[in-house]
């Protein structure tokens, strides 16, 4: 996308470890947990101009909120890059009686 002079929007999900892992196999499971990462500086390594590309931090439905609202993010003229924080814990219904549906399969086993 870089070198194609592309001008994408990338979400990047960060959520401190496997959530779904945590529903199967316990939430506080040590082994669930990641390093935490820089995402956003991603686009520098691969190959970005300085300057060029446009990198958020978004924590809050707040900060998404004013994000989605602002002219320059909509207009879209670079590549943009958002790392979305999401609670731990945060999980659609429909994965969660999943993931309770898989813990309980292993259980068994």
């Amino acid at each position: 996308m870089i070198r194609l002079g592309l001008n994408p929007i990338i979400f990047v999900i960060c959520d401190e470890g496997y959530t779904i892992e945590r529903l199967i196999h316990g939430m506080n499971e040590g082994f669930n947990d990641i390093q935490p990462w820089h995402f956003k500086e991603l686009v520098n390594v691969f190959g970005a101009k300085e300057g060029e590309p446009r990198t958020y931090q978004v924590k809050t439905k707040e900060q998404t909120n004013k994000l989605f609202d602002d002219k320059e993010f909509n207009s879209a003229t670079n590549l943009q890059f958002v790392e979305l924080y999401m609670p731990k814990q945060d999980t659609p219904r429909a994965l969660m009686l999943i993931a309770v549906t898989s813990a309980r399969i292993n259980a068994k086993q």
